[in-house]
């Protein structure tokens, strides 16, 4: 089955939705960290999203809250869909800095229900810093129920590079695969932030996924894209995932949320 944001840069968490369970390396599309104000001892985000599944009609819904401090993120979540399922989750990650060689990342998520799920991320790239860096990450589960937020697969290894320019944003090319359960689960990630007029911020992540939802099943394949939208201490995300958690599942996902 499949962990939250508990992917890349330490296979970090995330807020969507789906069954199926594993673990996930979601590097590129994390959000940044949320700035910190000279008063401010932790810089606090809430997020709430809705799920559509174009196939069977039904809906979810996810909370999410979490806090940042400079190198330290930490965030308790609860998912329902429509059939009462729920499952509530909490997450701790830590950004240790290599100097020049960027930063190391380790994260840890648990969830009602059993599930532990981790993650370990280099991200090469140094603040400040434009050019080319590179990103690996390595993640596990002890495989109990999840639904996983973020549709990749978290028994996986991450591979990639991002390219960041002071006038272009920054580009992250990534993919994520299971390098354990035999699922053949791939997904391919190009994503680009940058900045837009009066200080908004806008992220696209346009991906490719290919793979079974579990050993013996027919393998699928789906694209999918996700757009982000900040403005000020507000942003909003609107997504489409084809063929979400390996699934016949399409996915409509809306979230919005508020920093405070």
């Amino acid at each position: 089955m499949k962990t939250d944001r508990c992917v890349a840069v330490l296979l970090l968490v995330g807020l969507l939705v789906a069954p199926v369970s594993y673990a996930s390396q979601d590097r590129a599309n994390i959000d940044p960290i949320d700035p910190l104000n000279p008063d401010q001892a932790v810089a606090w985000k809430a997020t709430l999203g809705s799920y559509r599944d174009s196939v069977t009609k039904s809906n979810a819904t996810d909370i999410n809250l979490r806090g940042n401090t400079q190198d330290t993120k930490f965030w308790l979540g609860y998912y329902q869909d429509q059939d009462n399922f729920t499952q509530s989750r909490a997450g701790f990650e830590q950004s240790t800095s290599l100097a020049s060689y960027g930063q190391l990342i380790s994260s840890l998520q648990v969830a009602s229900g059993g599930f532990v799920g981790g993650s370990i991320t280099w991200d090469g790239k140094q603040d400040n810093v434009d050019g080319f860096s590179p990103l690996l990450g390595w993640g596990r589960t002890n495989t109990k129920t999840y639904y996983n937020l973020n549709f990749d697969p978290n028994d996986s290894v991450l591979w990639g590079g991002t390219y960041s320019q002071s006038q272009l944003g920054q580009f992250s090319l990534y993919q994520i695969f299971d390098d354990r359960l035999k699922t053949g689960q791939r997904v391919t990630h190009l994503v680009w932030r940058g900045t837009l007029l009066n200080a908004m911020g806008l992220t696209l992540d346009a991906f490719e996924r290919s793979g079974a939802s579990d050993v013996g099943e027919s393998k699928v394949k789906g694209n999918g894209l996700s757009a982000t939208l900040d403005v000020r201490n507000y942003f909003v995300r609107v997504a489409y995932d084809q063929k979400a958690n390996f699934t016949d599942a399409n996915i409509t996902r809306l979230a919005v949320g508020f920093r405070f």
